[in-house]
This record gives C-alpha cells, sequence and structure tokens, in this order.
C-alpha cells in the first residue's frame, strides 16, 4: 500500500491530493520521460488505494444497512 514519505499509510483524502498534483504535472511539456514513469507508477498505485477505500466503505454500508438477523 503506498505510503508517504514518514511511512504512514496514504489515506483516501491525501491520494487524491496526490493524484492532483500528478495530473497538473503530466500536462506540463516540459516533464521528462523518467519523471513521467514514476508519476505514473505512482497515480497507478494511489488509484488502487483509493478503489481499496471507496470498496471497503460500500462493504462497511452495506453492513449497517443489513438488519441484524440478516448479519
Amino acid at each position: 500500500m503506498p505510503r508517504k514519505k514518514d511511512d504512514e499509510v496514504v489515506g483516501y483524502e491525501d491520494a487524491i491530493t496526490e493524484l492532483e498534483d500528478i495530473l497538473d504535472a503530466l500536462s506540463d511539456d516540459d516533464i521528462n520521460v523518467d519523471e513521467l514513469a514514476e508519476r505514473v507508477k505512482r497515480a497507478t498505485e494511489l488509484v488502487k488505494v483509493c478503489r481499496e477505500r471507496i470498496a471497503a466503505a460500500k462493504l462497511e454500508v452495506k453492513e449497517i444497512q443489513l438488519p441484524e438477523e440478516a448479519r
């Protein structure tokens, strides 16, 4: 799972913010190929984190919505 510089796991909001920053950087015509590859790799990791967080939240909501006897 992606981590921040201080080895803390990245949260959903931080991942979204970092993805936005990466998108801004990718729109810059002066980005070099090596940096581009690293940013795309990082963006892929962050998208995975966001998808996992959303899936977990959906599951939690479903569990809350189920009647107790159905759990």
